[in-house]
């Protein structure tokens, strides 16, 4: 994003995510929404990926953390001034009278996952199909999430409250700040030969398991893996007419089958990639198993 600061750009927190169509009004929305279970007291830890939570729990531990903490805080407040005002003069601010389905599902979704703070709802003008947040957790911010016309266009009313819960779970985790921090830690690793590539390694995981921690974070919002998935083939196909997970899981298959039997020096050059989000097959197959797992539905009975 254009307007932040270069030394928070290693947090990669404009985050690209989901897809779909049809607007219906509070009263239709609130009947065909199957009733949610709220999360009362989830824990940020209890949706992390695995890495997501152990690089987080290293960077807390770190004896840095909280100089480098305040100072980072003190830098996004000013950021946050500058792209509020940019979204309130140029874009549409959701509320209970403006999109009143939209303000609706962003409070139910806020309440799911039990946060203290409800962000503001903006809708841009764009495009591309796009969704990002801007916020750091505490009681001086404005949290704010931001989706696209062209991705309100695409989605479902559900579609779109998944992909809110996403754009909470980088709140919920504070994404923003420990991925900074991260990033900054590593800074003086940079210029050592091969400490300085294995801590970059570090990183780019790092941000992909984020991304895997706010799939997680819509499954739990939308409570149903057929909506999550949905809208992330919508977002990959381009299209709305493209629905059929199993078949996407099943391509899942034939490229790690085709990877696997790749000559070396292509599959070097394919996983050695830079990339900001997993591949969409990762993303699907992952979310699917987590939906299925012991862990998934432990959460959804103990914070009931």
């Amino acid at each position: 994003m254009r307007i932040i600061p270069s030394f928070l750009r290693f947090s990669r927190f404009i985050l690209i995510l989901i897809t779909s169509s049809s607007f219906i009004s509070v009263e239709t929305f609130t009947a065909t929404t199957k009733s949610k279970v709220p999360l009362r007291g989830i824990s940020a830890s209890q949706l992390r990926h695995p890495l997501d939570e152990e690089l987080t729990n290293f960077v807390e531990s770190a004896p840095f953390q909280p100089l480098l903490e305040q100072a980072i805080r003190s830098s996004f407040s000013l950021v946050e001034q500058s792209v509020r005002l940019d979204l309130l003069g140029s874009s549409v601010k959701v509320s209970g009278n403006q999109l009143p389905e939209l303000y609706e599902g962003m409070n139910e979704a806020a309440r799911i996952l039990d946060m203290a703070i409800v962000p503001e709802l903006y809708i841009q003008s764009s495009s591309q199909a796009n969704a990002y947040t801007l916020a750091l957790q505490g009681k001086n911010t404005t949290a704010l999430v931001v989706i696209t016309s062209a991705l309100l266009e695409r989605c479902t009313n559900e579609e779109i409250q998944a992909i809110i819960g996403h754009e909470l779970g980088h709140l919920k985790c504070s994404h923003s700040l420990y991925l900074t921090l991260g990033g900054l830690a590593s800074i003086p690793l940079r210029i050592l030969p091969v400490i300085g590539s294995l801590s970059e390694n570090f990183l780019q995981e790092w941000r992909l398991s984020a991304e895997y921690s706010c799939d997680r974070a819509a499954l739990l919002v939308a409570q149903d893996v057929n909506v999550v998935t949905g809208a992330m083939l919508k977002l990959f196909a381009g299209t709305d007419r493209v629905t059929n997970s199993a078949a996407f899981i099943e391509q899942s298959r034939e490229y790690k089958k085709l990877l696997d039997n790749a000559n070396p020096l292509v599959r070097r050059r394919v996983m050695g990639r830079v990339r900001t989000h997993p591949l969409p097959v990762e993303r699907v197959v992952e979310l699917e198993e987590w939906a299925k797992s012991k862990e998934y539905k432990s959460i959804l009975e103990s914070c009931k």
